[in-house]
């Protein structure tokens, strides 16, 4: 199928995924609607019947950029061990190895846009806030259920751990992105779990 030939039912799904690939490599500020809408092949008037204006479409970025890691953790959580401290050290590794085989490390987009926008744009701050703490949610209720059986430290609580692993993995990703290797995330990782995590 041609661009051209993209039904209308599918037009804002597939700005949705430009915008998000575009931000990725290029940031909020390098991205104009005018890219978006040539990667996607169709009119710029087209972009306004989905997104009132950039922030509109920004803040829906980040939602369809949380919906589809969300998935994607949870994917990866279920395939790794029952155990949680294991589930959460293989998901983590597979999101490594992901950005080991992608030609540009884009880090985390919630953290890139952060950098970017937080200040300027309260609605798209907000809504990152909101989809933070959906993640840090998800890893605490494996934290709590590791600390149950034993194997993950109990002398701090489950969201402070969140907290704490979402602070230095978004760190490590940044760094991830200045060295121009996986090196830092790799090394996060070790700390954290054979480490930072255990009783």
């Amino acid at each position: 199928m041609t661009k051209a030939q993209i039904p209308k039912a599918q037009i804002r799904l597939k700005l949705l995924e430009a915008g998000l690939r575009l931000f990725g490599e290029n940031g909020y500020n390098g991205t104009g609607i005018k890219e978006i809408v040539e990667a996607v092949g169709v009119p710029k008037g087209s972009f306004y019947n989905y997104f009132k204006s950039k922030e509109d479409f920004t803040i829906d970025i980040i939602g369809f950029y949380s919906d589809t890691l969300a998935i994607q953790w949870d994917g990866l959580l279920e395939k790794g061990s029952a155990e949680p401290l294991a589930a959460l050290r293989n998901s983590f590794e597979m999101i490594v190895s992901h950005h080991e085989q992608c030609e540009v490390r884009t880090g985390c987009l919630i953290g890139n846009l952060a950098a970017e926008i937080s200040e300027a744009s309260e609605r798209c701050r907000q809504k990152m806030h909101h989809s933070t703490m959906t993640w840090k949610t998800r890893i605490s209720d494996y934290i709590l259920q590791g600390q149950a059986l034993g194997t993950i430290r109990n002398d701090i609580t489950a969201t402070v751990l969140a907290e704490f692993i979402w602070n230095a993995w978004e760190g490590a990703l940044l760094n991830m992105k200045i060295v121009g290797s996986t090196v830092p995330v790799k090394e996060c990782i070790r700390l954290l779990f054979d480490f930072f995590l255990k009783p």
